[in-house]
């Protein structure tokens, strides 16, 4: 059964954990409805199980809670506004519960004092009901923005230190250019590959895109052009995933797949560290939009991040394909990458 449901975002990007939260919504469950954004927190009509999916899946969506009440950022509005009946058919008699709070965007709250007061307004109003601290059963929590006050049942959280033994700088072989695995992860769902399907990163690089695609179940090809970076991305596959280590030394330029992946995802070579052989990036990019066509199934994708400055749009463009979306993402103060979709 649809319920409401509160996702709460990153505070990374504007328009980029909304981009990937939608993707991976449109893949877990076609019928959802986005009711509403208002900053980080996304009301969406969804089942439970895809409210705990996403959270699982995406990047930047940090959890999910089934909304019981929205209110203001006044506390005596917020403790008002908790009607005990609506938690009574939600937390059944003789569980233990836990309130927290999240404060966002610079919220003027006092938020512990708040956590306090709602758990004893529940237990007063629920006598059945108990606090525990470290093990609940339940965990109410609150969103407190400047504007609103988001009140519900948490159903999933993404613990801390979800990419920690992933960073780049962590993994058994890495490079200076190695994209970090939040990022990867989200290029993986922007490209909405049905789930269980083939995708293939055609500048794999240390192996993060794969990695992140692998953990999703998909099932993964690389292609690398020096080999003793194929050999360091095959140590980190076999490290991390328990998937098959398809990467092959080979060359983008010259793609030996033909209507075989559904998608591809990729990071293609650029900087000061990167050498491309021969080509400048902008005739490298041209020869694979024209070769990724032979690979690809009908209706498939290409997810790609490109420097900001080079009109990667044009040269899809030009070779058949359509803009799906576009993002800007700041990798650090001085560094601008685009984020393109193409089908």
């Amino acid at each position: 059964m649809d319920e409401t449901y509160l996702f709460l975002l990153s505070g990374l990007d504007v328009d980029l954990p909304l981009g990937e939260i939608k993707a991976a919504l449109s893949l877990l469950h076609p019928e959802h409805k986005i009711i509403k954004r208002e900053g980080r927190v996304l009301i969406v009509r969804t089942s439970g199980r895809v409210a705990e999916e996403v959270v699982e899946r995406a990047a930047y969506t940090k959890l999910s809670a089934l909304l019981l009440f929205e209110t203001t950022t006044d506390e005596k509005y917020i403790l008002s506004s908790i009607d005990t009946s609506v938690i009574r058919d939600i937390v059944p008699p003789n569980s233990t519960i836990l309130v927290r709070g999240i404060t966002i965007n610079g919220a003027n709250i006092r938020k512990t004092d708040l956590e306090k007061k709602i758990g004893s307004l529940i237990i007063d109003g629920l006598l059945s009901l108990k606090v525990d601290l470290r093990r609940p059963d339940y965990t109410i929590i609150f969103i407190a923005s400047p504007e609103k006050t988001y009140i519900g049942v948490l159903k999933k959280i993404k613990p801390k230190r979800f990419f920690y033994y992933r960073v780049a700088g962590r993994r058994l072989f890495t490079l200076p250019s190695a994209m970090q695995p939040d990022l990867s992860r989200c290029l993986v769902n922007l490209s909405r590959t049905r789930i269980g399907g083939r995708i293939l990163d055609p500048f794999a690089g240390t192996g993060g895109i794969m990695i992140e695609a692998a953990l999703l179940g998909y099932e993964v090809y690389g292609i690398e052009l020096k080999k003793w970076i194929a050999l360091g991305a095959l140590k980190n596959l076999k490290y991390y995933t328990s998937s098959s280590e398809n990467i092959i030394i080979g060359d983008a330029r010259k793609l030996m797949f033909r209507r075989c992946f559904n998608s591809i995802v990729t990071d293609p070579p650029y900087g000061r560290s990167t050498t491309i052989p021969d080509y400048s990036l902008i005739n490298l990019l041209e020869t694979f939009f024209y070769e990724s066509l032979e690979c690809l199934e009908d209706n498939a994708s290409v997810t790609l991040v490109t420097p900001e400055e080079i009109n990667i749009e044009d040269i899809a463009l030009h070779a058949g394909y359509t803009v799906e979306e576009s993002y800007k993402v700041r990798i650090h103060r001085s560094l601008v990458r685009k984020i393109m979709v193409f089908r």
